[in-house]
């Protein structure tokens, strides 16, 4: 009964290894081998996963740790969890780009693509300019000297004519301004960034060279909404004399605001140095000169053209690499000098590099070229950031258009630390230019982040023709991927004509950063959706042209755009090509955001064969359906093996799906959502850490890519529903497509909550966002301040956290007036997964509850509770367990102790609709799942409801029971809450309230017996398995029902269990059995109850023997202590069989009425054995009387005998009178002769029950044997035996009147007395005694 295994409830199926398949593909679990594997195989990624260590490092801190657990099985994450992982891990990855000093490592290289049509071009011409006419008349007009320039920040064109300075808006032709005021010829201009703190209402400094002086402008530049710059410029009154050094160079930190210059008359660098008042001995400006004593700085200096020979070596470049506080210089003879820009102030030079020095460097890896050589002198250098390589310094291109990577040592490096000037330089890597169109004519070069390469070959004194290279970002990240030890430098490169000459280059639009060090700084493949384009606007002397980095997507989209008419191989060739090239992921990507119109080539309108957008998107999503290729399983070699899903390689359409939805959100997935700030006030504002033109932007995209993906839903495979799943030839390809659906499904659903995320973000941002995180509470607020973007997407915290300030907007405008059914529309509308119609109804009964606080009328205020309590049980299916704590504190504290226990009961069945939790019944589960998360979330409610019963009892103590007769409302109050307990149906519940009940104790437990639900029997059996109170309040709980059958069969498995129980114990559970089975029973058939009765009753006396035994043991001199506890340990517990107590326990210790018992409880009839027993028993009294002396011997054996015939009188084997009295009579003739009165034996036998009529029987019959040792004389011992039994007798029969009952037949005695007197040789006194006897028996007629 009580070893019965516990109530199994059945769930309907095995475990759902694939949660996110279609409900027609879940399948039960069935035990084949192929589903043992693949579970053996999820348990070994599993624990390889926890020894795993994590490779990369994050920038935040809390809220982005669920978005990349150990890789492991993800079976436990939910969709939007899972694809969170991936484009967490997608980001890592693309952190962990080549940096620029593993590509261009010891060596040379010369491997370029050169453009086989226009679609591959590296860059784009997007705009030309010409220039204005007004300018073009002063330019006519030119008398002396001319220059041009661009202003990139501000984006206009300038040029000098003589004195006078013009600039104006290239793009709109408009904006054009003079500066006029100073008379002297304009050898330089340039425009730089101020120190700070020096001007007021100045965005950059105009830095002006003449031939006398350097002055400095201040400029003030806004853009208007237009995106034009309105330009205003100021006098600052700051000039420096320059006569004789004819400054033709200028250069400035953009850090420090610093301004550095250097003329074509020498090789010297000065400074312009200025501040906002003076000082003493220090004027607001002063010219300082960095490469000369400070004795010849002053001497006179020459005119140019008394300077000397022509070869006198000049500055010829300056650039500024504020990453490393360095200055670089190129001269005229492709020296290369290296200052170092300390904090205090000063410009010391740490290293000269001449051009031998590199041509040595050269030599010596890789001998002597003719692209390199005294004839190939350097005509550019660019310096390389700190943030894109830590070797690599500076890039020096030489005439012959070769690029030298060039590395600068410091002696201090591991010393003096980073920030030490470096002490000797280097080349490192030689990167030749494309074969055969490069001729020693570069005039002008220049190399922008990340490695666009602007090279300009003079093809006349007129004309320049332009060599452009970019990094291949694809290839390069291909060739990593593929784990080649040694990356090289991959290029695309063409040539473009100018048709004029070139006077200027500059960055003038989306200065290139990936990531701010050098592992990821070039990966434009991750930037290409979420950054704006490089530009790089060129001056010729005709106009100006803006050029803008293609980027990977858009070669893709002009692929399909000019394929069928620029190229030989058509359009699928090209985006084969493309695939192979860069690889399926890539090449998804690629299709899919054209398809998007995430592309647009911006000379497109300028070609008469232009394709519409409309069907490049369909050609677009063509390809990226079929070219997309299939989910596989790699490492599979035996046809039984079945791969886990994690295993499983997705198709390239879920590989771009997923990078193309990182790149679109890598700049906001770890970003914070809002930041503080202080008001001029000093007052606490928070802001948007991110702009919200951004957030549009990316929603946009986000957007359009849900709408690609709903409306191309049934043409991809792993999105078209379920029968596209089955298609499978083997059980591998089964699971390879279960896989991509999950993958793609995910992606889907992260997608989505994406969207609405950013939408519920911009609607904050747009509400009082300060006096929202205000009104939380400390913790939300801290959270609040920490969350990213990846954590409101995709984390628990996150959804918590989005709740919490959905609640503080409605609580906010609620307390504004606002209609809570207005500001919830306003919020579905716009984010309805963070406002759900299920938080409207929350919203509403939060609002009911409020009323009920403040509301005095009792019946209205029952009234709002009741109403608040049903909205609640609307929305219990997603009430969150602090939401339901906050609610069930409410109701406790307006005395809703109902209303709080209905609501904690709906939550929990609700979270377990189809009570699969059921199977956790009698125990909790041992594997945490989700199915275990469900069964916690209804415990923890359970939970709830019990806080809650403690209250009640609190208060009820508080309170009298009556008042006035009637019962007090706290008592009305406890009373309604238990009705409602013990009505409800939830069986889960019932089990837990019972197991709280008992774990109180005293009277909480003794409720278990008043309990009249269907469950409580249930729970009392299964729990009296294992637990012995559990088990005696099941038998009373059976009694006090009258169930008296029942309660005997729990008594009577109580008394025969493994429980550790005392003998004393279990015979009290056999009495109590027994005394139930005696009782009036109308339940069971009586033969059942009777069935019971006898087995209990055979039971018991065996335990009855066996607690004799124990008692016997205990009080037994001849055994030690020691051995006492041992026997009592092995007796004093569980029932032992007969068999056992007899042979090692009865026999061998020598208790004979025990084992005469024992043949009695087990029906023995061995005649021999129980008469041998017998004999043995009556010797043991015997001895025992003598070593004692308190009584003679056969007093202690008639005594024994006497006893021993009460207890077996109903067994003729165990007390047999035709053994015994013979035996008695031989032990009273040989042991106790002449001890005891005559008749003794006789009357020992009468007591102990035996019939007259059989002792006289036995007797005559030992008379008559002639046995030893009753011969002879000996015989008269028989004799006067009978003649007292038949007195005895007979004096019986008188006393009652002469009844024939007693079985008396006088004659038949009177004639045995007579033949035994006649068989005696010799009579005696007894002769006298017999003839009495008969003359009575005559006399009276017997």
């Amino acid at each position: 009964m009580f070893g019965a295994s516990s109530p199994a409830v059945s769930t309907g199926g095995g475990m759902n290894l694939y949660p996110d398949l279609p409900s027609e593909l879940r399948t039960q679990t069935t035990a084949n081998a192929p589903s043992q594997q693949l579970q053996q195989q999820q348990q070994q990624q599993q624990q390889g996963s926890q020894t795993s260590t994590a490779t990369t490092t994050t920038t935040t801190t809390t809220n982005n740790s669920s978005l990349a657990p150990a890789r492991g099985t993800t079976d436990n994450l939910g969709p939007v969890q899972r694809a969170a992982r991936s484009i967490q891990e997608t980001l890592e990855a693309e952190k962990r780009y080549p940096q620029l000093d593993d590509i261009v490592s010891q060596g040379q290289s010369q491997d370029y693509e050169l453009a086989p049509a226009h679609a591959w071009e590296p860059f784009v011409r997007v705009n030309s300019y010409t220039i204005p006419d007004v300018i073009f008349e002063q330019y006519n007009r030119v008398t002396s000297y001319t220059l041009m320039g661009l202003f990139p920040e501000i984006k206009q064109a300038w040029v000098t004519v003589d004195n006078r300075l013009y600039m104006w808006d290239y793009a709109t032709q408009t904006g054009f301004m003079g500066y006029e005021q100073q008379t002297n010829t304009i050898t330089a201009v340039r425009m730089l960034k101020p120190k700070p703190g020096v001007f007021e209402n100045v965005n950059y400094i105009l830095v002006v060279a003449t031939m006398v002086d350097v002055f400095l402008l201040g400029v003030n530049a806004t853009q208007n909404q237009r995106g034009i710059f309105d330009v205003t410029l100021f006098e600052t009154g700051m000039s420096i004399p320059t006569k004789g050094i004819n400054v033709t160079i200028i250069e400035g930190s953009k850090k420090t605001g610093r301004i550095f210059l250097a003329g074509h008359t020498d090789n010297e660098v000065y400074e312009f140095s200025y501040q906002a008042e003076e000082r003493w001995f220090q004027g607001r400006c002063q010219k300082i000169c960095h490469t000369t004593s400070s004795a010849s700085a002053f001497a006179p200096r020459l005119p140019a053209w008394a300077s000397g020979p022509k070869d006198t070596e000049n500055v010829k470049q300056m650039v500024v690499d504020d990453t490393r506080n360095l200055l670089y210089t190129l001269s005229s003879k492709s020296t290369i000098r290296v200052f170092h820009l300390r904090g205090d102030g000063a410009l010391v030079q740490s290293l000269s590099h001449s051009f031998s020095h590199t041509l040595a460097n050269i030599r010596v890896m890789v001998g002597n070229t003719p692209l390199l050589g005294p004839e190939t002198p350097i005509v550019s250098i660019s310096p390389v950031s700190a943030l894109q390589a830590r070797r690599t310094h500076l890039i020096a291109v030489t005439k012959s258009g070769c690029r030298l990577f060039m590395s600068a040592v410091s002696s201090e490096y591991g010393f003096g630390g980073t920030d030490s000037a470096p002490t000797s330089m280097q080349v490192i890597h030689i990167r030749y230019p494309p074969n055969g169109l490069v001729h020693n004519d570069v005039r002008k070069a220049k190399v922008f982040t990340p490695g666009y390469f602007f090279c300009f070959m003079e093809r006349n004194p007129t004309l320049d023709e332009l060599l452009f290279a970019a990094p291949d970002s694809a290839k390069i990240q291909a060739l990593a991927d593929g784990g080649n030890i040694r990356l090289q430098l991959a290029e695309q490169a063409s040539t473009a004509d100018l048709g004029s000459r070139v006077e200027s280059i500059e960055l003038v639009a989306g200065p290139f950063a990936a990531q701010r060090s050098p592992p990821g700084f070039g990966n434009e493949l991750a930037t290409q959706y979420d950054v704006t384009p490089t530009e790089i606007a060129i001056l010729t002397n005709s106009g100006v042209t803006v050029h803008r980095r293609r980027r990977l997507v858009e070669v893709f989209d002009g692929l399909l755009r000019y394929g069928s008419a620029a190229s030989t191989i058509g359009v699928e060739g090209e985006v084969r090509k493309f695939f192979n090239d860069y690889g399926r992921a890539e090449g998804c990507a690629s299709a899919l955001a054209v398809a998007c119109g995430a592309s647009q080539d911006s000379t497109a309108s300028q070609t008469a064969s232009r394709i519409s957008d409309m069907e490049i998107e369909d050609l677009a999503r063509r390809y990226f359906i079929e070219f997309g290729g299939k989910p596989r399983a790699d490492n599979v070699f035996e046809a039984s093996g079945v791969p886990s899903l994690d295993s499983i390689k997705v198709s390239g359409r879920a590989e771009g799906l997923q990078l193309y939805l990182a790149r679109i959100v890598r700049s906001i997935w770890k970003a914070f959502i809002i930041s503080e700030s202080r008001t001029p006030g000093g007052g606490l504002e928070y802001v948007s850490s991110v702009p919200m033109a951004k957030l549009r932007l990316i929603q946009d995209q986000l957007v359009r890519l849900d709408h690609f993906v709903r409306t191309n839903k049934s043409f991809i495979v792993g999105l078209s529903g379920a029968d596209s799943l089955l298609v499978a030839g083997s059980k591998i390809d089964e699971v390879a497509n279960q896989a991509e659906h999950r993958m793609l499904h995910a992606l889907v659903t992260l997608n989505q909550s994406m969207i609405e995320g950013i939408s519920f973000v911009l609607f904050l941002l747009e509400d009082k966002l300060t006096d929202i995180i205000l009104s939380l509470d400390t913790a939300s607020r801290e959270l609040v301040g920490t969350m990213t973007y990846g954590g409101l997407f995709a984390t628990p915290q996150g959804q918590n956290l989005a709740k919490e300030l959905v609640t503080a907007i409605v609580n906010r405008n609620i307390a504004h007036g606002v209609n809570v059914d207005t500001i919830a529309d306003a919020l579905r509308r716009r984010c309805g997964s963070f406002c759900s119609a299920d938080d409207v109804v929350v919203f509403r009964a939060l609002e009911q509850v409020k009323r009920a606080k403040t509301e005095k009328d009792a019946d209205v205020k029952h009234r709002l509770l009741r109403e608040s309590l049903r909205l609640f049980e609307e929305t219990a299916a997603s009430l969150t367990m602090d939401n339901l704590s906050d609610m069930v504190q409410q109701f406790r504290e307006l005395q809703y102790h109902p209303g709080a226990v209905q609501l904690a009961l709906v939550v929990a069945k609700e979270a377990d609709r189809g009570n699969i939790t059921l199977q956790f019944l009698t125990e909790p589960p041992t594997v945490e799942n989700e199915t275990s998360e469900i069964y916690h979330k209804r415990v923890q409610c359970y939970g709830f409801i019990f806080a809650i019963l403690e209250d009640l009892d609190r208060l009820s103590t508080q309170s009298p029971e009556m008042i006035d007769g009637a019962p007090s409302p706290i008592m009305r109050l406890r009373n309604e809450t238990w009705t409602l307990i013990y009505n409800s149906d939830d069986e889960l519940f019932h089990y837990h309230l019972y197991d709280w009940l008992y774990s109180q104790g005293g009277a909480y437990a003794e409720r278990l017996l008043d309990i009249n639900s269907p469950y409580v029997l249930g729970y009392l059996t299964y729990r009296g398995a294992e637990s012995l109170d559990h088990c005696e309040l099941l038998w009373q709980y059976h009694s006090r029902r009258e169930r008296f059958f029942e309660a005997a069969e729990v008594l009577h498995e109580l008394a025969i269990s493994e429980f550790q129980l005392t003998l004393e114990k279990r015979l009290e559970f056999f009495s109590r059995a027994r005394n139930f089975c005696n009782s009036s029973y109308s339940g069971a058939s009586r033969r059942k109850m009777n069935e019971l009765g006898q087995t209990i009753q055979e039971e018991l006396d065996v335990a009855v023997i066996q607690d004799d035994l124990l008692k016997r043991l205990r009080e037994d001199p001849r055994i030690s202590t020691e051995k006492k506890f041992k026997l009592e340990a092995k007796l004093g517990k569980g029932i032992i069989d007969l068999s056992k107590l007899f042979n090692e326990y009865a026999s061998p210790y020598a208790y004979h009425d025990i084992c005469l018992a024992i043949f009695q409880v087990a029906e023995y009839r061995g005649s021999a054995d129980i008469k041998k027993c017998w004999e043995m028993l009556i010797s043991q009294k015997h001895t025992q009387a003598l070593e004692q002396g308190e009584a003679q011997p056969f007093e202690v054996v008639a005594e024994t005998v006497r006893s021993m015939g009460s207890r077996f009188a109903s067994s003729e084997y165990i007390f047999p009178a035709g053994d015994l009295i013979p035996l008695l009579e031989r032990y009273a003739f040989e042991h106790q002769r002449d001890v005891g009165p005559d008749g003794w034996v006789v009357d020992t036998f009468i007591e102990a029950g035996v019939a007259e009529e059989r002792i006289l029987h036995v007797l005559v019959d030992m008379f008559y044997r002639d046995e030893v040792p009753f011969r002879g004389l000996a015989k008269r011992r028989i004799l006067v035996d009978t003649v007292n039994l038949v007195e005895r007798w007979w004096s019986k029969v008188i006393k009652r009147g002469g009844s024939s009952s007693e079985g008396f037949r006088g004659q038949t005695v009177s004639e045995a007395l007579r033949r035994m007197m006649t068989q005696l040789p010799t009579v005696g006194p007894e002769a006298d005694r017999v003839d009495r006897v008969l003359a009575d028996i005559a006399r009276r007629g017997y």
